[in-house]
């Protein structure tokens, strides 16, 4: 499994809508959110062999880590839905495969990683995946010396949308204030451009507009298709019941052209000013014109 894609991006920015679509695709095997590597203010995979496992070079610790990861329990480190929702259902016969597979490679938190991405999807007969990981654009280049042939796609989404969906999203109550959390993600998305124009000339690397998406779904999609080397399936334009606004509260089934605007019910002119401001040259570095784009214009 040498060509894995990887969805990058900030939060509410429509990864998960495209890790869903992505693997309708009967060849393509869905692994959620993971958390593997994380800044410092979330707890990563690395806390948690830090705190809850020791030192790998004992077996007893390697099948500790091994159980836990396949536990569902909800231990510091291992919260993301990946852990919590996918590893507990797997059969006992799978997670031997992995401890097997781990206890012969060095132990490294890249051995470990592919261990999971590998076994995982071999096991059912897929011999690709696709990870929602990570969510920080910073780690793209430790996924390219882990997997040199990877797809990445940089999912982005108008800011203004992602720091009110944001802001309303009950998962990021760990920032209570309002403002400040607008700010740290007018910041982040700014961020996130400068090492896309990093990354923009690799041929392994391309950028998804989320509004894009739901304008003209079946060309965003064959585009991305041909990108990440893979057969266009019309199943891929029929997407399942996707998360709940954090806005409206509605969840919504297909490509809802709406749903890029239910930001502009609840911002501010003041929130809108503010965003404008501190994205405004993020936005140019994106290639990104939010306000002329056709999904608004329709709506």
């Amino acid at each position: 499994m040498d060509k894995p894609i990887f969805i990058v991006g900030l939060p509410r920015s429509g990864s998960t809508f495209w890790l869903n679509l992505i693997t309708l695709n009967p060849k393509i095997y869905k692994i959620g959110e993971m958390f593997f590597l994380s800044p410092p203010w979330r707890k990563d995979f690395r806390y948690f062999l830090k705190t809850s496992v020791g030192d790998l070079s004992k077996e007893a610790n390697l099948r500790k880590m091994t159980d836990l990861m396949f536990s569902g329990q909800r231990i510091p480190g291992l919260t993301a839905s990946f852990w919590q929702y996918y590893m507990n259902s797997y059969e006992e016969e799978l997670k031997e495969c992995v401890y097997q597979r781990i206890c012969g490679s060095e132990k490294s938190l890249q051995s470990i990683f592919k261990a999971i991405i590998e076994e995982i999807p071999s096991y059912y007969g897929f011999d690709r995946c696709c990870v929602k990981f990570p969510v920080f654009v910073n780690y793209v280049p430790n996924l390219w010396e882990w997997y040199p042939n990877s797809k990445i796609i940089h999912i982005i989404r108008d800011p203004r949308a992602v720091a009110i969906s944001r802001a309303n999203f009950r998962g990021e109550r760990k920032i209570k204030n309002r403002e400040i959390m607008i700010w740290f993600t007018a910041l982040q998305y700014a961020w996130t451009s400068k090492l896309h124009c990093q990354y923009a000339q690799h041929k392994n690397y391309a950028l998804f507009r989320y509004e894009d998406l739901l304008a003209e779904p079946e060309a965003t999609i064959r585009k991305f298709c041909d990108f990440a080397e893979l057969d266009f399936v019309p199943k891929m334009l029929e997407p399942k019941e996707g998360q709940a606004s954090s806005v409206s509260g509605e969840k919504t089934t297909g490509f809802n052209k709406k749903a890029a605007s239910h930001w502009k019910q609840v911002i501010t002119p003041r929130e809108e000013q503010v965003i404008n401001f501190l994205t405004a040259s993020s936005m140019q570095r994106f290639g990104y014109d939010p306000e002329h784009h056709p999904i608004y214009l329709d709506n």
